[in-house]
């Protein structure tokens, strides 16, 4: 099975997505860069966009990992959109939410937090939801045969 020609330009653009997503992400720690490119790259040259399985070589940076080849299966088209449509919504969450820390040595993390990411107010936090004032609230309520 070929990759549907209508799909190319959006799994491209996942693809570019992903690799800024990655590098604003992992700037500074290029082991894990590394990791992510390799990743991504294994997945986007399937057909199917088929993430690479967990034992693979490209999980694993020790040298003994050996290359487990990627069986694929028919999958539609609607299937194809749907998983791109998910590496956009993976490439949004790593610019937002995921941050990188570094321990100092007196034991306090430093984390590099960019433009992008997303800080919480914790507004909901600060105003809990209202309670009711007994833990018997139907208690004074008159019932039917009174």
């Amino acid at each position: 099975m070929s990759f549907p020609a209508a799909l190319k330009p959006a799994a491209r653009s996942a693809y570019r997505s992903m690799l800024r997503a990655s590098r604003i992400t992992f700037n500074g720690d290029p082991t894990r860069h590394v990791q992510m490119l390799s990743v991504l790259r294994q997945t986007f040259s399937s057909p199917s966009l088929t993430p690479p399985q967990p034992g693979s070589a490209e999980l694993r940076s020790s040298p003994e990992a050996t290359f487990q080849p990627i069986i694929e299966e028919q999958v539609e088209e609607s299937e194809i959109q749907k998983r791109i449509e998910e590496w956009k919504e993976t490439a949004q969450f790593l610019r937002k939410n995921v941050v990188q820390g570094v321990q100092d040595e007196d034991g306090t993390w430093k984390l590099r937090v960019t433009d992008e990411t997303e800080l919480g107010d914790n507004a909901t936090i600060k105003e809990p939801p209202k309670l009711p004032s007994t833990p018997f609230p139907n208690r004074n309520k008159r019932r039917c045969a009174d």
